[in-house]
């Protein structure tokens, strides 16, 4: 099975969802339960999708936790591999 190179960090799918469902940053945070400064920085892609924002997630209706958890894992699988290839 071949790994993606390059995937999408989950922060972009969700900065997607954000906009097309017209919220702030400031309101989905609230929606989903977690700090403002935490959803801002999983979007801009500084920090990743953690269990417990997957099943906040999940709980909106933006797919099952378990497709975050692995679009995260996908995307840190891939950082690290280009990372490792650098050095060699």
């Amino acid at each position: 099975m071949t790994d993606m190179y390059d995937p999408a960090h989950p922060g972009e799918i969700i900065r997607e969802a954000i906009d097309a469902m017209g919220w702030t940053i400031t309101e989905a945070a609230a929606r989903l339960g977690v700090a403002r400064v935490t959803l801002q920085r999983v979007v801009n892609a500084r920090a990743g999708v953690s269990p417990r924002l997957a099943i906040a997630l999940e709980r909106l209706g933006w797919s099952d936790a378990g497709h975050w958890v692995r679009m995260q894992g996908a995307f840190d699988l891939a950082r690290v591999r280009r990372e490792l290839d650098d050095v060699a």
